[in-house]
């Protein structure tokens, strides 16, 4: 199935960007935005057992880390937990293809194999103080669904392929989503393989999807294997279920993000004898624009991080005349996420003059605010039922760079206390299963929608 040829493609859409609700989408002579759920979608269930289990089992290939998971992409725990994927979606039957960028897809028949397969997608890597739930839940939770439907019988008209992604969350080597990016025609292998690792060590990430055997030859873009629409479960990280009092949730779209990295150089010099009037000492610049990120985040309502500060040279007597300060700027909106990125750069500019140092800025990764698909949403929405609500994400997925293609849309989980990207975060067992359970129907509400349309 992978190398067949789909006649059936969907355009490339433009940059992702807020669109203005529609009005009521129309099937036959009912709203569709307020139908019930497909009739398939109501017969299915899932095990919320196993599924607490694999979530549990996988959690075992990490680096130490006391009750979360430390599992960087293309690692030697990576390499085992893909193992473990590839396991158990043959066991299920796909046609199973790994890429270039390392992202494994497992396809599985529908009624019309011709129809380009609906998705379901997220990552098996985390950050190095990761939890158990940000990624896996949903790779995991998607092959909940896959079994679950092979075991009630439920076989949509359209094929459905299982995808984990890789390196979505940019831990080990930057820029992040590393593959998906390119799957959207916004990067390309060669680009992604030269991805160099956040610790500034030679390591790239193509070397090290290469030392694990993660280097393929299945579809790259979306031009070599389209896709009908794309879901994902995620952990909230915010308390808007959690407040409400909802396991589960609609995701309506996202916040504005951008990424820089900010080279300065100075000189060299013995960090004992030089006069301070005549340093130019880089970190010190560095310092500066540090603090002037945590202003910018006041003075715009936004919020900044700085996520990676290297200095150089090493040594106990050296004045550091180099160094590297990755950073990022987050805005729900537009305007004021481009405003935070021209003051940011001004004050960049004006500490370089002031320590006599160059300067070199990049803006690596530029997401605007944006929304999912209405058709997509829907889907999720009806799944949900009275069980959800809708909320907005505020970082980047793999759906983030699907929707720039085709129909996408997002379930959350409620996430306790909204922390993620740490060894606490937690999604109780209940809500798991229902995640997993509206994203099957979700996808099967889809596939109806697809029989309709057409």
């Amino acid at each position: 199935m992978f190398s067949r040829t789909i006649a059936t493609r969907f355009a490339t859409r433009a940059a992702p960007a807020v669109r203005a609700a529609p009005a009521l989408r129309l099937v036959g002579q009912r709203a569709y935005a307020t139908a019930k759920n497909a009739p398939l979608a109501e017969k299915l269930s899932v095990n919320g057992d196993r599924l607490w289990d694999d979530i549990h089992y996988t959690a075992q290939w990490s680096a130490p880390s006391p009750g979360g998971v430390s599992r960087l992409c293309a690692d030697e725990n990576d390499k085992k937990a893909r193992d473990w994927f590839k396991e158990q979606v043959l066991a299920l039957g796909a046609d199973y293809k790994v890429n270039a960028t390392g992202t494994q897809f497992a396809l599985f028949a529908g009624e019309d194999n011709s129809i380009p397969p609906i998705a379901m997608g997220s990552h098996l890597d985390t950050v190095a103080t990761g939890g158990r739930f940000d990624g896996p839940l949903g790779v995991i939770g998607g092959l909940e669904v896959v079994r679950s439907m092979k075991e009630q019988g439920i076989k949509p008209r359209a094929p459905i392929v299982l995808i984990n992604w890789t390196n979505e969350e940019g831990a080990r080597f930057f820029p992040l989503l590393g593959s998906s990016i390119v799957y959207a025609g916004r990067s390309t292998v060669e680009q992604a393989h030269a991805a160099t690792s956040n610790d500034a060590s030679a390591a790239t990430m193509g070397s090290e999807l290469a030392k694990i055997g993660y280097v393929g030859d299945g579809p790259n873009t979306f031009e070599e294997f389209p896709i009908s629409g794309h879901f994902e479960i995620h952990v909230e990280q915010n308390t808007d279920l959690e407040k409400a009092g909802k396991p589960v949730g609609w995701v309506e779209g996202w916040e504005g993000m951008t990424w820089y990295d900010v080279h300065l150089e100075g000189e060299d010099g013995h960090a004992n004898t030089y006069n301070m009037k005549r340093r130019k000492d880089a970190l010190v610049g560095a310092s500066k624009i540090v603090v002037e990120l945590e202003k910018l985040a006041y003075d715009h309502n936004g919020r900044t991080t700085v996520t990676g500060l290297h200095s150089r040279p090493w040594g106990a007597c050296n004045i550091q005349s180099k160094t590297k300060t990755t950073f990022c700027l987050m805005h729900k909106d537009g305007a004021a996420l481009e405003k935070m990125g021209e003051s940011i750069m001004e004050k960049v500019q004006s500490i370089a003059w002031a320590h006599g140092l160059d300067v070199k800025t990049e803006r690596t990764v530029h997401l605007l605010p944006g929304n999912f698909w209405p058709e997509a949403i829907d889907c999720v929405k009806r799944a949900c039922g009275d069980k959800g609500m809708g909320s907005r994400t505020l970082t980047g997925h793999d759906s983030t760079m699907t929707t720039t293609l085709v129909p996408t849309a997002m379930v959350f989980a409620r996430a306790r206390d909204g922390v993620s990207h740490s060894p606490k975060e937690w999604t109780d067992k209940e809500d798991c299963a229902e995640s997993a359970l509206v994203l099957g129907r979700a996808v099967l509400n889809f596939d109806e929608y697809l029989k309709q349309k057409a």
